[in-house]
């Protein structure tokens, strides 16, 4: 298969994991060998947002061409997945995640018993926060069969539902970056990388569910919270005795920012919000994807 117009600067993968939009092939060191090998990356694709039908093209591809005179058919090519492929690899990370960083604005002007300074009004704070991905667990009435947009225990005292309460959006993000040492370098004679892991960043705001919270729903929330967090069953909402109040929240995505790891070897961009929300364990809503769920790709060191 003849490669794409090449683009990329594989010095700048291996030091700074960027990828320059401008074509530039770079001697690397071959694995196990004395000839100078040369990785020409093809031009990557720009996201589409809300695009609802993958269009049928060539993917991105990783040429590993050696200069010792081998035939063309010697050649190696690592094609990147298709944007679908990355949404579903994307809805399951957060499936299998259930911690990661959210930020939150703090309110301007800052409410008057706030104990933050004067000066971080109108900025921004990020935390460690836990979640879950329990929407498929809940019953029809309340629950979306899993429709991508986490669960929250959140906690009334905690600054990121301090702020939300205050009117902010949120955006949460989370990594594969823990496993490492079970994966593979992207190409032979390249180091383990964090970098070269998949992240996503969910854009979104928070929205509580109804009180009283259906008896159904709530043990729904609280069977799937507590696995998730077994810690959690202590601040469960009217628990006896919790240190802190709390409520259920839901996140509703409305914008998902992806990097698959390093460009053309995956994708990065912001990703069709409409497939994020039809993908489900099993399957897909009808005309969105393949029919593939997430349950279907496996992300990077996953047997």
């Amino acid at each position: 298969m003849a490669p794409s117009p090449v683009a990329g600067l594989v010095y700048g993968l291996l030091f700074s994991g960027l990828l320059p939009q401008f074509v530039l092939a770079t001697p690397l060191t071959a694995l196990g060998g004395n000839a100078p090998v040369q990785a020409l990356l093809a031009e990557p694709q720009d996201s589409v947002p809300n695009l609802l039908i993958e269009e049928s093209v060539e993917r991105d591809a990783v040429f590993v061409d050696s200069d010792s005179g081998e035939n063309e058919e010697d050649k190696e090519s690592i094609f990147a997945p298709s944007w679908w492929t990355s949404t579903l690899m994307a809805r399951r990370l957060l499936a299998l995640t259930t911690s990661g960083v959210v930020s939150t604005i703090f309110p301007d002007p800052l409410p008057p018993r706030s104990h933050a300074p004067a000066n971080v009004a109108g900025q921004s704070i990020s935390l460690k926060e836990y979640f879950a991905d329990c929407d498929e667990a809940l019953p029809t009435d309340t629950g979306n069969g899993g429709d991508g947009n986490p669960t929250f225990l959140a906690l009334r005292v905690a600054t990121t539902f301090r702020n939300t309460a205050a009117g902010s959006n949120i955006s949460l993000s989370i990594d594969w970056w823990d496993h490492i040492n079970k994966t593979k370098p992207v190409f032979p004679g390249f180091p383990l990388s964090a970098a070269g892991l998949p992240r996503v960043t969910l854009f979104g705001y928070i929205e509580s569910f109804e009180t009283p919270v259906p008896r159904q729903t709530e043990a729904a929330l609280r069977s799937c919270y507590v696995n998730a967090h077994p810690d959690a069953h202590v601040w469960l909402p009217g628990r006896p005795g919790s240190p802190h109040s709390s409520f259920w929240a839901r996140m509703v995505v409305t914008q998902v920012y992806w990097i698959g790891g390093f460009g053309g070897f995956q994708q990065i961009g912001w990703m069709n919000v409409t497939e994020w929300n039809g993908i489900r364990r099993r399957g897909s809503l009808s005309g969105v994807g393949d029919g593939r769920g997430w349950e279907d790709v496996r992300l990077p060191g996953e047997n």
